[in-house]
């Protein structure tokens, strides 16, 4: 014959009304002044409790047991739910949902923390976390490319690599950018590290992304010279395709003079044309060695301002501290400056809307104690696909452009282990930046 009943709970009941009729009892005689009849309840109400606890206690040790399972991470258990074979099936029902429950919580971080790994590995940089013993929480294998290594438990497993990496790593802040430079068998790696924070299960994290900066170099130079080369070869088959026309037309003429002048005058000038492209391209290949010496930034930017037209444009020009100085090649800076100056004119010649036309050059001293120049002109903002170009030599959109002073430009600060970029580029606001070390 099946059980039908899981729990004894009519006994229970009974237990717990027994209790509490012991306990007014108790009650009541205290408030009679008859203690001795109340010792005759005491065994009741102790025996009322001990058969409750009796009862109850598969409860407690199956509670314990999953306590203690789920401290393990083991979900493997079961109870059995058949009421022919245990009095207690709907309590063993309730703890193995509660185990579900918690099993299937268990299975979704697992696979959220898959998913994440998948993203930190489709991640074109390296990505390593970090907590603050040093320990490696998390890293992608592009981590691991760069250093060389199978597997990163701590930090200072880096440390017989490259101190410095370790140094950098161990050190680096959120919102700072570090570098750090080592070599191995695949070459010298030179490295920037950006830090930011995170607080993941109780823990302070650190997440670093490390990229390689070779890598980006080296794709940027490849896209530098795919434009030159398309560049160069444009510019020399527009130069000589009318020269070879002409060429044939002269030898097939009759020997008409005036047919043989034309056609001469259009070859010299094509040829003149040649000439000045070449001429442009040596002046990009062949930057001389910058001769650097003190000098004050004021007087470089009174001298550029000087050999620049700049009529109907205001020009506003802050330098902080005033006394700044450079220590460069003052005439590769002069005429840096000059085509940072001329190139801001021209773009607010062209702006006829532009009621008040406004050149700013601002220079500050960062923290890290570099000096940063900008050039500002309130014109309209570069289309975005001039923007990509206007560093590289010979793109232009004026008819009368050679295109390359910007690329000269940022040549010659590099020269300098400085940089130029376009910092700013929307209406109103068009900011070329120089940064010199």
């Amino acid at each position: 014959m099946k059980r039908q009943q899981t729990i004894p709970y009519g006994k229970v009941l009974a237990y717990i009304a027994v209790i509490i009729a012991m306990a007014v009892l108790s009650g009541y005689v205290w408030a009679l002044g008859r203690t001795a009849h109340m010792i005759a309840t005491i065994p009741v109400i102790i025996f009322c409790i001990f058969r409750l606890i009796k009862l109850y206690r598969v409860v407690i040790d199956r509670l314990m047991f999953v306590f203690k399972a789920v401290q393990n991470d083991d979900y493997s258990f079961r109870f059995t739910e058949n009421p022919n074979i245990t009095r207690h099936a709907l309590i063993n029902q309730s703890l193995n949902r509660i185990k579900d429950v918690m099993d299937n919580a268990k299975t979704q971080m697992r696979e959220k923390e898959k998913y994440f790994e998948l993203i930190m590995e489709c991640a074109n940089i390296g990505i390593i976390t970090i907590m603050e013993n040093g320990i490696v929480a998390q890293t992608n294998s592009k981590v691991l490319n760069i250093v060389g290594m199978e597997r990163l438990n701590h930090i200072d497993q880096l440390n017989a690599l490259s101190p410095e990496l370790c140094e950098v790593l161990r050190n680096i802040r959120p919102e700072e950018q570090r570098t750090a430079h080592f070599a191995n068998e695949m070459g010298e790696q030179n490295l920037v590290l950006s830090c930011s924070a995170m607080t993941f299960d109780g823990k302070e994290l650190r997440v670093i992304s490390v990229g390689n900066i070779h890598d980006e170099l080296d794709r940027k130079e490849a896209e530098s010279w795919e434009k030159l080369t398309r560049i160069l070869t444009h510019e020399i088959m527009n130069s000589l395709a009318p020269v070879t026309s002409i060429s044939h037309t002269l030898l097939s003429s009759s020997g008409d003079a005036e047919t043989m002048r034309q056609g001469l005058e259009t070859i010299h000038s094509t040829s003149d044309r040649l000439l000045r492209f070449v001429d442009s391209f040596r002046a990009v290949t062949r930057i001389p060695t910058p001769q650097k010496a003190p000098f004050y930034l004021s007087e470089l930017v009174a001298e550029a301002l000087a050999l620049t037209q700049h009529d109907n444009i205001k020009v506003d020009v802050n330098i902080v501290p005033e006394e700044t100085m450079l220590y460069a090649d003052r005439a590769l800076m002069s005429q840096v400056m000059v085509n940072l100056l001329k190139n801001a004119t021209e773009a607010l010649s062209e702006q006829e809307a532009v009621a008040d036309r406004i050149i700013t050059i601002h220079s500050s001293i960062d923290s890290e104690e570099r000096i940063q120049i900008e050039v500002t002109n309130n014109g309209a903002a570069i289309p975005d696909e001039v923007a990509e170009d206007i560093f590289t030599p010979f793109f232009t959109t004026k008819t009368d452009g050679s295109g390359i002073g910007l690329a000269v430009s940022r040549q010659i600060l590099r020269l300098h282990g400085g940089s130029l970029r376009l910092k700013h580029n929307c209406d109103s606001r068009v900011t070329f930046a120089i940064v010199m070390e």
